[in-house]
C-alpha cells in the first residue's frame, strides 16, 4: 500500500446570498434562486440568507409564511443552506412622507438586530452576493464582519421600480466603497449606479435547457390558451378588459400573488413550483406580462425572466410598450388602453407559432459572471 497523501481537495468558495424578499425554498424561482442552484451544482458551499420577515409578513401575505415555523434555524435543500431570519417586526416603505421619515430611523436599528447565525455566515464568506433592494442596509454590516470578502451587489430590478424605501439608496450610495462589483441584468439600469460606473458588469438572465427537456403533456382543455405568470407589478385589469373580447380562449394566471375574480375565460392558479409552470406555457398560444406602470420599468425589456422563459419556448408574448424592446415577438400595448391592449393580444395571437428558436446562457454561465465577471470581456459595461 502507499504512503503517499491523497491529493489535497481544492477549497470550495463559500458564497452567502443575501435577499429581503425571496427564499431559497418557496416554489416560485426568481433569478436569484436559479444562481443559488446553479452555484451549489458548481461545487460552492452557498447559504441562501433571507431577511424582512416578520408578523408584518402575516398581513401582507408574505410569499415564505408557509416557512413561519422553520425560521430562524438553517437548513440545507438542494444543496443550500437556507435561513429565514423572522424578527418581531421590520421597516417598509410606506409612501407617505411623514412615516417613510419615521421609517428611515429604523432601518439602521434592523440592520444592527443581534444574529450570531447569519454574522457567522457573513464572517466564512468568500462572496457575499446582495440581492437588489433592502438587502443592502447590510452591506457596512458585512464589511465590519468581514473586511476580505468579496461584496457583490446584484441588480436584477430598480430600487423606484419596486418601490424601495429612500433610505436603502441613500445607504447604497454612502457603503458604494465597500462593493466590489455590481452587476446588472440590463444595461437600461445604467443611469442608477453610476456611483460604481468603474465597475459594472451585465449579467442576463440564463436557462438551463434540462429544466425543459421534460415538460408534461398540455393541462389545456380550449383551443387557444394565454398564460401569465408570476406577481411582479401585475396588472389585473390586462384581464378584467381583453378576456370578454376573446371568449374562445382560456387565460391562465399562475402565482399572480392576489385572488381575483375575472370574467369566466380566466382562471387563477395559487403560485406554483417553477417546473409545474412549464406544461401552461410551452403549450400556450401566447404568453402574458401584464405589468403595470412604474418608475424607470423600461429595463424589463431586457431583463424580464418570464418574457425570456416564454421566448425560449417560441410563444409570442404581450406586454406593455416599455417592455417590447427590440423583439418582433412581443405585441405591445399602452398601459391602461384597454383598446390598445386587445389589439396586442390579437397580434401576439396571429404570431402563434412563428417564434423562431434563441440560444440563452445556462445559469451555470450567468453564476460565473455574477461572482468574477473579470473573466468575461463582454460583460463590462462601460458608462459615462
Amino acid at each position: 500500500m502507499s504512503d503517499k497523501p491523497a491529493p489535497a481537495q481544492p477549497k470550495r468558495s463559500r458564497v452567502v446570498i443575501l435577499s429581503a424578499f425571496q427564499d431559497y425554498r418557496t416554489p416560485k424561482r426568481a433569478s436569484i434562486h436559479q444562481v443559488a442552484h446553479a452555484l451549489a451544482q458548481d461545487g460552492c458551499d452557498v447559504s441562501f440568507i433571507s431577511t424582512r420577515f416578520s408578523l408584518i409578513s402575516k398581513k401582507k401575505g408574505d410569499s415564505r409564511l408557509f416557512l413561519w415555523d422553520q425560521a430562524n434555524a438553517w437548513h440545507k435543500v438542494d444543496g443550500v443552506n437556507c435561513y429565514l431570519w423572522r424578527t418581531p417586526l421590520h421597516p417598509f416603505a410606506t409612501n407617505n412622507a411623514v412615516a417613510d421619515a419615521v421609517m428611515a430611523k429604523l432601518f439602521p436599528l434592523f440592520a444592527r438586530l443581534p444574529n450570531a447565525d447569519i454574522d457567522g455566515a457573513f464572517q466564512a464568506a468568500d462572496y457575499i452576493v446582495i440581492e437588489s433592494s433592502v438587502a443592502a442596509i447590510f452591506i457596512d454590516r458585512i464589511k465590519r464582519l468581514n473586511p476580505t470578502a468579496k461584496i457583490i451587489y446584484y441588480a436584477t430590478d430598480r430600487l423606484d421600480t419596486v418601490g424601495a424605501h429612500p433610505y436603502v439608496r441613500s445607504h447604497l450610495v454612502k457603503n458604494a466603497r465597500h462593493i466590489d462589483h455590481v452587476c446588472l441584468r440590463s444595461t437600461k439600469m445604467v443611469s442608477d449606479f453610476l456611483w460604481a460606473k468603474d465597475r459594472l458588469y451585465r449579467a442576463e438572465f440564463g436557462i438551463d435547457p434540462a429544466d425543459f427537456e421534460t415538460v408534461g403533456p398540455s393541462p389545456y382543455t380550449a383551443q387557444r390558451n394565454a398564460v401569465a405568470v408570476g406577481s411582479m407589478l401585475f396588472d389585473e385589469s390586462f384581464f378584467h378588459a381583453v378576456a370578454p373580447h376573446f371568449p374562445d380562449v382560456h387565460f391562465h394566471v399562475i402565482g399572480c400573488g392576489k385572488s381575483f375574480k375575472g370574467p369566466d375565460n380566466v382562471f387563477v392558479h395559487k403560485e406554483m413550483p417553477f417546473r409545474a409552470t412549464l406544461p401552461y406555457i410551452k403549450h400556450a398560444s401566447i404568453g402574458i406580462a401584464p405589468y403595470r406602470l412604474a418608475p424607470g420599468v423600461e429595463y424589463l425589456a431586457e431583463s424580464s425572466l418570464k418574457l425570456g422563459q416564454y421566448e425560449y419556448l417560441q410563444i409570442p408574448a404581450v406586454c406593455p410598450d416599455f417592455a417590447v424592446g427590440a423583439n418582433p415577438f412581443r405585441a405591445g400595448y399602452v398601459s391602461n388602453d384597454p383598446a390598445s391592449m386587445i389589439a396586442a393580444t390579437e397580434k401576439a395571437l396571429a404570431l402563434a407559432g412563428q417564434v423562431p428558436a434563441r440560444h440563452f446562457s445556462t445559469w451555470t454561465e450567468v453564476a460565473d459572471r455574477v461572482l468574477r465577471p473579470e473573466n468575461y470581456p463582454d460583460a463590462r459595461i462601460v458608462a459615462d
